[in-house]
């Protein structure tokens, strides 16, 4: 049996699992917490030699003791698929092979690497200990010429004991890494399947005697005020050693032992207790000495003061209740892959923070141990999810065909094993996670019960343990609301977590607020994590025109999952998209509501878990027409979590027009991921306001001339042409300039969104949505007064089918060449189901590419995901309105707009007045290139733009894989009627 097909050999001369911290060679040093200043490091990654083969079998057997010289290089990190070697492929729950555990392809993608490094005089003496962060999938390593042993577990590190095959000066390092093994079935994580040395490879020197393993431990009293301070120390000898320890706040000491003991513990009275929102670390310094007194090591570790319980169903840290409101995090970048570096990994989590988001969920395996130590500084709750997945075996109709098999249970265990004792000091992980979608069975029993055997400090999740027989945490993914307030309703006796929700695949999530009306609802809803946090496409930069990013399908790879790993809140570059600042709104720490805007009354609710609000200020203008009237500066009294409190500010100044009260949140001082001034959160809140027509310009009749095909209407400056046979507007020509590009046209239908393409596919595209017809059944032109009537009437519906809408355009045309045009339909036929939209769109004049509008912004907002953009005037570019999602889709709606203009450098344009608020977007692409289009760099803009004005636009949703759109934000086909008015735009009448 090959032993990458063999589940009882986990490993062969791995050590066993410890803590991750390294050794200094004094104090001062060990203060820098950096690893490579440790006393003996030296890192391996770098250029590596490296050959590619479709077969194990073709590695020659020089590979293994002599340096391949004419071979190419690889970058170590990195995934080899990432480096132009071997193939890409997208599954999200698909296993690339035929699944029949324990056996994977004979025709074993395999990578050959090789370093070459210099071992100098220093290392004499020392136990060598090679180490990598992370290897996929299998991988047996050979240290001059000599076999050294073999690993599994992709996501976990391995260290080997190699001190018996080195030599002083030059060594030889060769890796045959395998692509797929048994545990692959392990790993199947919605994810790109790509291989090889993708962490850190280096070499750890340990003295005869040191220190293997740590584990601190900390806990209140009852008042959760002070604290015991509990360490358990491994030490390589017996004998010969002592210890010495110290806890220090900043440079000062506070507490000091030593002596020979490996366990003991220490009361702390009244430390800073480390939490998300304030994640205050202490530094806890190991001394190690020999018996002559000679210092050998110093190990530092950060401490943070922090205790999970649960009590009466409901789960606290360090005694206070609190909701996790958080983001499922796979390890990626745009060019490497998984091979993500630190500055990235740092960036994600800066990021995280500046949006409010206050815990991650590791999907679906440990990062870099170095994560962990930036999420204890920066301040997150950590769901720390093991290397656990085997959604593969749901295509075969058993998800827990292994999880439930006991031949299995050392592969299962291993994982968890290794994962906890790694990471156990960290204050900032509150739960193990066991790992996703994996079925249930006596293997997830086990894993619990070795994980809680190793720490007992912790919450134990897993999704798949509906009853919670062995966790601490109730967990579902992807419940409705109405479901998830049955939770809390009826609640269990253990805390309930949304494990995975609001999958946010393209333009999406929609229902955030919803959802999280409930959650603060519910005391058992205790945390969230929404799916996900980073897009997973590929950048293809050596393209002709745009780069574009590339997803399932783009390598030839069949089966593929599409663009299901474009489902994130920021893009594979790392910049934020819109669901990210909705998210950051939605879970604001700082709400603010209106007791009487009007009179100045506001209510405050500190949301935050454990901080007052004694650094918070509220930015507040009153605003008319998009003009400020006046700005105050509100600092918070230190109100207490959880508390609420009547804010009285002054009453807001009378103006006329639409008038707001904006209320922005501002944290008054830098953090270490945020400057001064930082924004939390924005409210509005409405105030009295008076409404203005549209400027109606006096100008004689307009002439109405008949010719035989069309009508041509003429006035000041302006000529209009209606066509007979389609009843369409077909020129509109206003002091020179051609306005119209293509007709303004009633719609039903848009280019599909990722969170639609369910509804799209069973229901939509069966009913021809997508290809209806207009056919023109009446046109009747009127002189009204000073104006001229053109009614159109017209039958919209698809072929085939025996349903549709009678629908009627109505322009009234004034002498000054203004268009009023009301839009009205009754449908007729069986359909009346839900629809994406009712609204028009039209061609305007490609130079109009200045963009003004009264409404909603200033980012994408839409029925069910509008709570971070507020209603003012904006300014904007024309193209900087379309929002470009990886695959083309709906984007770019503003809601609630009143008035829009397009125009020229020169002023000249048009404008469009909806005082009752339409829907708004422009774009420099006609819907149907949009909906025929892969990926965005493939659209080539038109010669003019599409306008959309809607009436009425269908929510988000996000059941690409979650929540259908609400019904409160469906838009059904049913009887319609709205008004616009259009007019040219000249220096004269311009805004």
């Amino acid at each position: 049996m090959n032993k990458w097909e063999n589940p009882q050999l986990l490993e062969e001369h791995r050590l066993p699992p410890h803590a991750y911290f390294f050794a200094y060679a004094d104090a001062e040093t060990a203060r820098s917490f950096a690893r490579e200043r440790s006393r003996r490091f030296l890192s391996l990654s770098g250029m590596w030699r490296f050959a590619y083969f479709d077969h194990p079998l073709q590695v020659p057997p020089s590979f293994y003791s002599e340096y391949m010289e004419r071979w190419g290089e690889i970058e170590v990190p990195g995934m080899w698929q990432m480096q132009g070697h071997g193939h890409l492929q997208y599954t999200d729950d698909g296993m690339p092979f035929p699944v029949d555990p324990p056996y994977v392809p004979s025709s074993n993608p395999t990578g050959a690497y090789q370093c070459r490094w210099t071992l100098g005089p220093e290392w004499r003496g020392q136990r060598v200990v090679l180490r990598f962060d992370g290897v996929e999938t299998y991988f047996e390593i050979y240290v001059n010429g000599s076999y050294a042993g073999m690993s599994k577990g992709s996501r976990l590190a391995s260290e080997f004991d190699i001190t018996d095959l080195l030599n002083e000066g030059e060594n030889l390092l060769s890796v045959r890494v395998l692509q797929w093994a048994d545990a692959s079935y392990l790993e199947d994580q919605d994810m790109w399947w790509t291989a090889g040395i993708f962490r850190d490879v280096y070499l750890i020197g340990k003295g005869a005697i040191h220190v293997q393993d740590v584990c601190v431990q900390t806990r209140f009293d009852d008042a959760c005020r002070d604290a015991t301070l509990a360490c358990t120390i491994a030490v390589s000898a017996n004998t010969g050693w002592r210890l010495e320890w110290s806890l220090y706040d900043g440079a000062r000491q506070l507490l000091q032992g030593g002596g020979k003991t490996l366990t003991w513990e220490a009361s702390v009275p009244a430390p800073r207790q480390w939490n998300a929102e304030d994640p205050y670390l202490y530094r806890l310094e190991i001394s190690l000495y020999d018996d002559a007194g000679a210092l050998l090591e110093v190990v530092p570790l950060r401490v943070g003061f922090r205790e999970i319980s649960v009590q009466d169903g409901l789960m606290y840290v360090n005694g206070r209740y609190l909701k996790l409101h958080g983001v499922n995090r796979h390890d990626n970048d745009q060019l490497r892959g998984r091979a993500v570096t630190m500055a990235r990994v740092e960036q994600d989590i800066v990021l995280m923070k500046q949006h409010n988001i206050n815990s991650v969920r590791t999907a679906h395996y440990p990062n870099d141990p170095r994560f962990y130590e930036l999420c204890d500084q920066y301040g997150l709750f950590v769901m720390a999810e093991t290397d656990v997945e085997t959604h593969g075996f749901v295509n075969i109709g058993n998800l827990s065909q292994i999880t439930d098999d006991p031949a299995w249970e050392a592969a299962f265990v291993d994982r968890i094993e290794r994962h906890v004792h790694a990471q156990k000091n960290h204050p900032s992980i509150i739960i193990w996670s066991l790992g996703n979608e994996s079925g249930y069975g006596c293997n997830i029993r086990a894993m619990a019960a070795r994980c809680r055997e190793i720490d007992p400090t912790r919450l134990i999740h897993y999704e798949e343990d509906r009853d919670a027989e062995v966790c601490d945490v109730v967990s579902t993914m992807y419940s409705r609301v109405q479901m998830m307030n049955a939770f809390g309703e009826y609640p269990m006796h253990k805390p309930r977590i949304l494990c995975e929700y609001a999958h946010a695949m393209g333009n999406g999530p929609g229902g955030l607020s919803e959802y999280q009306a409930v959650m603060d609802r519910h005391p058992h809803l205790q945390g969230h994590y929404l799916w996900e946090w980073c897009d997973h496409a590929i950048l293809q930069p050596d393209v002709p025109g745009r780069p574009f990013y590339a997803f399932g399908g783009d390598y030839g790879d069949y089966p593929n999952s599409g663009n299901f790993c474009c489902d994130g809140l920021i893009y594979p570059d790392q910049r934020p998209g819109p669901g990210l600042r909705e998210y950051k709104q939605v879970i604001a720490p700082v709400k603010v509501r209106a007791i009487d805007a009007a009179a100045g009354r506001l209510e405050v609710e500190n949301r935050y878990w454990f901080s007052s609000l004694d650094c918070i200020t509220l930015l507040i203008e009153t605003r008319a027409d998009g003009e400020s009237l006046r700005v105050q500066r509100v600092p918070l009294p230190p109100l207490p979590p959880g508390q609420r409190q009547e804010i009285r500010i002054a009453e807001p100044p009378s103006g006329a027009g639409q008038r707001y009260l904006n209320v922005r949140v501002i944290r008054d001082q830098a953090t270490a991921y945020s400057a001064a001034l930082h924004e939390l959160a924005v409210y509005q809140f409405a105030l009295p306001s008076t409404s203005s027509l549209p400027a109606r310009v006096v100008a004689e009749a307009p002439v109405l001339t008949e010719h035989r095909l069309d009508y041509r209407i003429e006035g000041l400056r302006f000529h209009m042409v209606f066509c007979k046979l389609t009843g369409k507007l077909k020129e509109w020509v206003a002091d020179g300039m051609p306005l119209l590009a293509r007709a303004p046209q009633l719609t039903f239908y848009k280019p599909c969104i990722d969170n639609h393409k369910q509804e799209n596919d069973a229901l939509w595209l069966p009913q021809h949505l997508n290809i209806l017809q207009e056919h023109l059944r009446g046109m009747e032109v009127v002189r009204n007064g000073g104006t001229v009537d053109i009614i159109v009437d017209c039958q919209i519906a698809p072929p085939i089918l025996g349903y549709g809408m009678r629908c009627r355009y109505h322009y009234r045309v004034n002498g000054a060449g203004q268009l009023q045009l009301t839009l009205s339909g009754t449908p007729y036929g069986g359909f009346r189901d839900m629809i994406p939209k009712i609204g028009m769109t039209l061609g305007v004049n490609r130079s109009l590419g200045q963009v003004e509008y009264f409404g909603r912004g200033p980012g994408e907002n839409y029925p069910d995901s509008k709570a971070c953009n507020i209603i003012d005037r904006y300014r904007s570019a024309a193209a900087d309105m379309f929002e470009h999602y990886p695959k083309p889709q709906d984007n770019g709606n503003r809601m609630d707009v009143i008035w829009a203009t397009l125009h020229d450098s020169h002023g000249k344009g048009l404008r469009i007045d909806a005082p009752q608020g339409i829907h708004f977007s422009i774009w420099p692409y006609s819907a149907e290139q949009i909906a025929a289009t892969r990926h965005d760099n493939e659209l080539r803009e038109d010669d003019y733009w599409t306008v959309n004005l809607d009436h009425k636009i269908s929510g988000l949703g996000s059941n690409s894989w979650g929540s259908e759109v609400l019904d409160s934000y469906r838009v059904y086909l049913e009887q319609f009627s709205y008004s616009l008015t259009l007019s040219a735009l000249n220096k004269e009448n311009g805004q």
